[in-house]
Parts: C-alpha cells; sequence; structure tokens
C-alpha cells in the first residue's frame, strides 16, 4: 500500500516560484516589444501618410517602402501603402510620357501642342533631374 501513503517530501517552491516569474517576465518582455514595434510602425505610417498627403511624393515612396517589411501593420495599412505606391508609379509615369510628348512637340516646333501639354499636365516632382530640367526650360520658354 506504498502507493496510497503520502510522500513526507515537500516540493521546491524555489523552482516553481523561479519558472513562474521567468515566465511572466518572458511574456511581458514579449508584449512590452510588440507595443513598442506596433507604436513605432504606426508612427512611421502616420508620417508617410503626412508627406503623402502634402504632395511630398518622392519622400513617402521612401518611408513607404521601409513599412513594405513591416509586420505590425493590419492589412488595411498594407492595402494603403500599395495603393500609394502604385498611384505615385502612375503619376510618374505619366509625367515621363508627357515630358516625351514635349520633345516630340518641341522637334516639330508645334508651339501650341507644346502650350496645351504644358497646361494639361500636372507635374508632381517625379521627374529625373535631366526631365525636370528640360520640362522647366520648356515652361520658362511658354
Amino acid at each position: 500500500m506504498s502507493f496510497l501513503e503520502k510522500e513526507d517530501k515537500k516540493p521546491s517552491t524555489f523552482w516553481d516560484w523561479t519558472v513562474g516569474i521567468g515566465l511572466v517576465i518572458l511574456v511581458g518582455g514579449f508584449t512590452l516589444f510588440y507595443q513598442v514595434q506596433k507604436r513605432s510602425s504606426m508612427k512611421r505610417f502616420d508620417e508617410a501618410d503626412s508627406l503623402f498627403q502634402a504632395g511630398k511624393f518622392r519622400d513617402a515612396i521612401k518611408l513607404y517602402d521601409e513599412l513594405k517589411s513591416a509586420q505590425y501593420l493590419t492589412t488595411a495599412h498594407d492595402s494603403i501603402i500599395y495603393a500609394r505606391l502604385d498611384s505615385v508609379e502612375s503619376m510618374e509615369e505619366r509625367e515621363k510620357e508627357s515630358v516625351s510628348r514635349l520633345r516630340s512637340k518641341m522637334t516639330v516646333g508645334d508651339t501650341a501642342g507644346v502650350r496645351a501639354e504644358l497646361s494639361s499636365q500636372t507635374y508632381h516632382g517625379l521627374l529625373s533631374e535631366a526631365d525636370q530640367a528640360y520640362l522647366d526650360s520648356v515652361k520658362s520658354k511658354y
């Protein structure tokens, strides 16, 4: 009947407390790390969003590119990031196409076409330096 008898040994409460405190520290540390990373990602997203709203597309794109790999943003934020990146890419392509049309119209001497192109297109400063210099020179003439 030895299996019915109580053991006289008391279990060590030191290890119980050590493991318990260790688990609390581990869970608390992970939660704190997660919250800090989430706040940091949200702050950077808000900064990129304010730059985008202000029309500073190049700076906003740099931040959005960094945020693509952020693990602590929601899927809604990811959708906004990719939509904004796509819209800026589209704006950049439109500006490049416009400069290309300006070059061809300038080559043929179509001044009315140049004026129409300049007035119909909004430029956001997304062109390369060479294209921007060309655009500025055309704008100064017309």
